[in-house]
């Protein structure tokens, strides 16, 4: 009983954290940060501070080991509760989630200076748990929900907590040996590899809504399998090649794919697949370790680690710099750090490690009760979504015209700090948009929860989806039709004076039995309407001015009317679908050609710091 009660508390720790993770790090920017508001360094030092708690407390209080770490899940656990019963966001989401990954990682800390060999099979277990319940739910988190599926989860953690807690307060066995300083501050900067690059459902359904989420699943859930494994008796070279390949793999390659809603190239499917493994394999290597404080300041140090580079990762989208290669290369770093151990030490560390190559029944039995649940979860990633997703049913009357809205998303969070694609969904069903092109779009970025955002709106809707990368793979503009579907590009512009990353999404939608030429963009300002946001206006005209017969483009231009962007926008022969109406967006537009536009609108809606803009054309 014992072992499993520590295992459960080192299982729901990471699932409860990486919650709490969709909660918090959306917060930072929204909240906290209020959309770029606030700046960038001082963001960064309030999530410092809060990742930097688990490493004092560790250094502070004494080795308790598993009972301290079991109480903390279960406060941790009773935040989590607080934070389903906030359905308004704001400083209650943005504190109460700090509080909640505070708790969480503290009580990894001291699960690393506590669980000894069951650690890593523990960490990768809750990562298992957390993919396969997130791609049931279709990517869209449980953390955001309010229905039975969120419920019945919560249930789930409730029991586990309570099961773990319940094991903690039995008498101490003998103490087991911690893991190496080394695994402890490997511990987290590996886990943001992994969730960021290598087990993420987000990501995974760009490549394909089915096959993507259920590779995830089987990679997360085979890295469990393999944790469980003896420990490797030789330098893992095989391990640290597949662990950076794969990271390599995800991250660097342009999108290839020229299907409509594509994203990361097929190959990714290779790194999700054996990736999250080759990590485990890694996290193994080291042995035991001499000190469980050692071990668990180590690990709340490794905590700090993750904060510095989920933070160095994201901000290269605003500084200019190939992120992901910087990535790529602390991937290398740290299995070249893994490599560079030497087993060595007294007797008892020998008989210790040797215990740790040996397998007993026990394990075989655990390893094969993985296996079985990994092949169960995979199965339910694939078929579960078209069940969990709810369907948004029309509320309009489809006109005789052609309604198209624009919309900038901010990725999916409202003015509040919230995930809300049901309400979004809801809003372009009352508008009567047969087509909508969608600025901001993301599709899986850790830092937003890794969430498919277009997918999830796709399946509510019932519309087909044409996502054009811009940021990176899984960051860009969209558009969403029920109408017939043809001739879709993809045109990155040009970098100007390290911009987030911009290009035009297009397609022919086929209505009324004429076809129309749709294009989609988000031009990035560079200070106020700067030389670089001119030309990237110019870049967008000629795409207007190409095509014959009828042409509606538009999207978030950051560009005010008279401006000289916007002058160049009207240079391509379009005229402003708002150019007669009585209220006029300041800087999302829709420009048309061929077609004649009517009962254009502007629709605010704490839904996002943009309104939807809709107009009907004939």
């Amino acid at each position: 009983m014992r072992s499993l009660s520590l295992s459960l508390t080192g299982i729901v720790a990471v699932w409860l954290l990486l919650d709490l993770w969709r909660l918090w790090t959306p917060s930072l920017i929204t909240i906290f940060g209020r959309a770029a508001e606030t700046p960038p360094e001082i963001m960064g030092l309030f999530a410092l501070a809060v990742m930097t708690v688990p490493l004092i407390v560790a250094a502070c209080l004494p080795p308790s080991g598993p009972r301290l770490a079991a109480w903390l899940v279960a406060a941790a656990f009773a935040v989590r509760i607080v934070l389903r019963m906030n359905t308004t966001g704001g400083d209650v989401q943005l504190y109460g989630s700090s509080l909640g990954v505070i708790l969480t990682v503290t009580a990894l800390c001291v699960c690393a200076g506590s669980l000894g060999r069951a650690l890593v099979p523990s960490v990768f277990l809750g990562v298992a748990t957390s993919a396969g319940t997130h791609a049931m739910l279709g990517g869209f988190g449980a953390v955001w929900r309010s229905d039975g599926w969120d419920i019945a989860l919560l249930v789930v953690q409730a029991v586990l907590v309570g099961t773990a807690l319940s094991g903690a307060l039995r008498p101490l066995p003998m103490d087991c040996s911690p893991v190496a300083a080394r695994t402890g501050v490997l511990l987290f900067p590996m886990l943001l590899i992994v969730l960021l690059a290598l087990s993420d459902v987000g990501r995974a359904s760009t490549i394909d809504a089915v096959w993507g989420p259920s590779v995830v699943v089987l990679g997360a859930g085979a890295a469990a399998v393999v944790a469980l494994l003896p420990a490797p008796r030789r330098r893992p070279w095989g391990a640290a090649v597949l662990f950076a390949g794969s990271a390599a793999l995800s991250l660097l390659p342009e999108t290839t794919s020229v299907a409509a809603a594509g994203g990361l190239t097929p190959w990714a499917l290779i790194a999700f697949a054996v990736g999250p493994a080759a990590a485990s394999r890694l996290l193994l290597f080291a042995g035991p370790g001499r000190s469980a404080r050692r071990t668990a300041v180590a690990a709340g140090a490794g905590a700090v680690l993750w904060t510095a580079l989920f933070f160095a990762y994201y901000a290269g989208y605003d500084l200019g710099y190939r992120a992901d290669a910087v990535l790529v290369a602390t991937c290398v770093l740290m299995a070249a750090w893994v490599l560079a151990y030497r087993p060595g030490g007294s007797v008892g560390d020998a008989q210790t490690r040797a215990s740790e190559q040996r397998m007993d029944d026990s394990g075989a039995r655990a390893v094969a009760g993985v296996a079985v649940a990994t092949v169960v979860a995979t199965g339910l990633a694939a078929i579960a979504p078209a069940v969990t997703i709810p369907a948004v049913p029309a509320t309009a009357q489809a006109g005789d015209g052609l309604t198209v809205a624009a919309y900038n998303l901010r990725m999916g969070y409202g003015e509040n700090g919230t995930f809300d694609p049901i309400g979004v969904a809801e809003q372009i069903r009352a508008s009567g948009a047969r087509v909508v092109l969608l600025s901001e779009v993301d599709r899986g970025w850790l830092l937003n929860g890794g969430q498919d955002q277009l997918a999830i709106l796709s399946r509510m809707l019932g519309m087909q989806a044409v996502f054009g990368p811009a940021g990176d793979q899984i960051w860009g503009d969209a558009i969403l039709t029920d109408l017939p579907l043809s001739d879709v590009s993809k045109t990155r512009y040009p970098m100007f004076d390290a911009l987030t990353g911009a290009g035009i999404t297009a397609a022919t939608v086929t209505w009324d039995d004429r076809p129309v030429r749709i294009l989609a963009t988000h031009l990035q300002p560079d200070g106020n309407e700067t030389d670089a946001t001119v030309r990237q206006a110019q870049l967008f005209a000629d795409a207007l001015g190409a095509g014959d017969g009828a042409v509606i483009g538009g999207g978030d231009l950051n560009t005010t009317r008279g401006s000289d962007a916007w002058r160049a926008l009207l240079a391509s022969g379009e005229q402003d679908a708002f150019a007669d109406a009585s209220d006029q967006p300041e800087i999302d537009h829709l420009l048309v050609s061929g077609l004649t536009a009517e009962n254009a609108e502007v629709i605010d809606s704490p839904l996002s710091d943009h309104p939807m803009i809709v107009a009907t054309f004939r």
